[in-house]
């Protein structure tokens, strides 16, 4: 019996050891297809892409989307790319260039060099790998990754992680060439990022192997990008597209430090600037609760917004969250709020999107919703909504399209101080004469015409330094914008 259980455990462990030896032959393989002929040539591709981005649209997940053409030069240490992006009319211009030391990056529309940070150096061998995937694969080998215990018999899998990105590669069994990249990492409103990167319809030049086709699934499928290679050749070197200046080195990844500061407008409102994002935030104070509208970019200003909220009203709760619109500058720090037990007032377009932003996971960086899950609760505002106690009344109106920025637009407007607060609608120069008003603008005064309210001051949220604009802005200027020729 003993001699039985020895056995099948020996066996069990030679199993295992099997396994194990084979793993770095798939990896060794794969390298020897797709990397070694590029160990002291380069790989230089031409190739056509379409891209979606998130950007400022009128509605969430709404992608702007661009085609692009380029060339890549491509070796085991060194990625170097000239493309052109192109939007309608509009064409964009960008040039990398990665040495074993060194990230040089100009930006699209930059004349200098782009600053770059060590997070960016280190993680770059991912963002090459959406046209060749040779710098990545050389990585893995360098590091002499061991199989995944995710691998299959189809797909062997090795993953490490660069920064704090965690990235797999999956090697497919039939023919030891690069199946797919996944890239797992943290973004600030989405929480925890997948990045896949497929290859298809592999080819050869001289002895090396190269997916013609790459298709690129971001923000855990939310988007998708398509490279094709059109061309394909070795040569023994690559032209010099950016120079180092004498004195390089990487940027460093410190955020700039939180600056807050507290105005109280009134007994009622109160007025949130923070500095570091450049944005205004208005807590309502009612007899027994708060209300706040507006929490830029991420969980961090949410929870100093909601730190500054106690300091204005101790022992206050919380009530509601508002956002005047879905971008991120507004509803990028709503997660705190959730988990304080805020109440999230929304548009119905936007409530998918914000149980979106609830209920991603943020387990690269942790944020207090993620260490301490709680139910999103919401309420939808339907055309209007008026929230009042001890004789103190806030409106919300929803003006949607009429914004001629969003379709989910609110504004706030409080008829005892003839106030309007909104997020960025008026552009109206702090210096010179008025101008005549822009889409915006105009859409603001007609809906604030259109719903008889009677306006005498307008505070916008962002921006408040930057761009040279008035934040507090006399409701005549805004009449005289529109009688501008």
């Amino acid at each position: 019996m003993k001699a039985s259980r020895y056995l099948l455990l020996t066996l069990l462990l030679l199993t295992r050891l099997s396994a194990q030896a084979k793993g770095p032959d798939n990896l060794r393989a794969c390298w020897k297809q797709q990397v070694e002929p590029i160990r002291n040539a380069y790989m230089a591709l031409r190739y056509q892409e379409t891209l979606a981005q998130l950007e400022h649209s009128f509605q969430p997940w709404q992608p702007t989307n661009y085609t692009g053409t380029g060339r890549v030069w491509s070796k085991a240490d060194s990625f170097l790319k000239s493309d052109t992006l192109r939007k309608g009319p509009t064409t964009y211009f960008s040039q990398t260039q990665r040495t074993p030391t060194t990230l040089l990056f100009q930006d699209y529309g930059d004349k200098q060099l782009t600053r770059v940070t060590q997070e960016a150096f280190l993680e770059h061998p991912v963002q090459s790998a959406r046209y060749a995937p040779g710098q990545l694969i050389q990585l893995f080998v360098d590091q002499k990754v061991r199989p995944a215990p995710e691998s299959t018999r189809e797909l062997v899998v090795y993953k490490i992680t660069l920064h704090r990105t965690i990235v797999r590669l999956f090697i497919r069994t039939a023919d030891n060439r690069l199946g797919k990249v996944t890239a797992l990492g943290p973004d600030e409103l989405f929480g925890d990022v997948l990045t896949t990167y497929t290859y298809q319809d592999y080819a050869t030049v001289g002895k090396l192997a190269y997916a013609k086709s790459i298709t690129i699934d971001k923000i855990n499928g939310k988007l998708t990008d398509q490279v094709t290679i059109t061309a394909a050749e070795l040569l023994p070197a690559a032209p010099n597209l950016l120079t180092a200046p004498a004195d390089y080195k990487l940027a460093p990844e410190t955020a700039p430090a939180p600056q807050v500061s507290v105005t109280h407008h009134s007994p009622h409102l109160h007025f949130v600037e923070l500095k570091h994002t450049d944005d205004k935030v208005l807590v309502v104070e009612f007899d027994t609760f708060l209300l706040v509208a507006e929490a830029p970019l991420n969980s961090e200003n949410g929870e100093l917004i909601i730190s500054e909220a106690r300091k204005i009203a101790p022992g206050k709760p919380i009530r509601y969250f508002v956002a005047g619109h879905y971008h991120p500058h507004y509803l990028g720090g709503m997660r705190p709020f959730v988990h304080k037990g805020a109440t999230v007032l929304t548009t119905a377009a936007d409530v998918p999107y914000v149980q979106y932003l609830a209920a991603a996971p943020h387990t690269l960086r942790p944020d207090s919703l993620q260490r301490q899950p709680r139910p999103l609760k919401t309420e939808e505002i339907k055309t209007s909504k008026t929230i009042a106690e001890g004789g103190f009344e806030m409106q919300i109106h929803l003006i949607g399209s009429q914004s001629e920025h969003t379709n989910d637009y609110l504004i706030y407007y409080f008829p005892s101080e003839k106030l309007l607060f909104e997020d960025d609608l008026v552009w109206i120069a702090r210096q010179g004469a008025i101008k005549k008003a822009g889409g915006r603008q105009a859409g603001l005064y007609h809906a604030v015409k259109a719903r008889g309210l009677d306006v005498q001051t307008i505070v916008q949220s962002w921006p408040v330094q930057d761009y040279g604009v008035k934040t507090t802005i006399p409701f005549a200027d805004l009449e005289e914008s529109m009688q501008v020729k």
